[in-house]
């Protein structure tokens, strides 16, 4: 998956969630429709967006704004009829 690029009309296929000490691993497999990519997000600390990944139509990746290390440095944006980002520290 690129940083700074939008993947339009997603489908989300699989989410799973695993748990590193006080943090999460969560594994993510979508298609475009060209392809199909799978990601891990390495230290995100909240998961109360990850549901909205199911109902995804456009993701994205991208270097956080905020430079305060507790929220991550990258954040996923999901985007389906309202805007989320999940907040992660690496790409696995």
């Amino acid at each position: 998956m690129k940083f700074n690029y939008i993947y339009q009309d997603v489908i989300v296929n699989e989410v799973k969630l695993k748990r590193s000490g006080s943090e999460f691993q969560v594994f993510v497999t979508f298609q475009t429709q060209s392809e199909v990519l799978h990601i891990v997000l390495n230290g995100v600390r909240e998961v109360d967006n990850i549901s909205d990944l199911l109902e995804a139509k456009q993701l994205w990746l991208e270097e956080s704004e905020s430079h305060q290390a507790e929220y991550g440095k990258f954040n996923l944006g999901i985007s389906n009829e309202s805007y989320t980002e999940i907040c992660f520290d690496s790409l696995g």
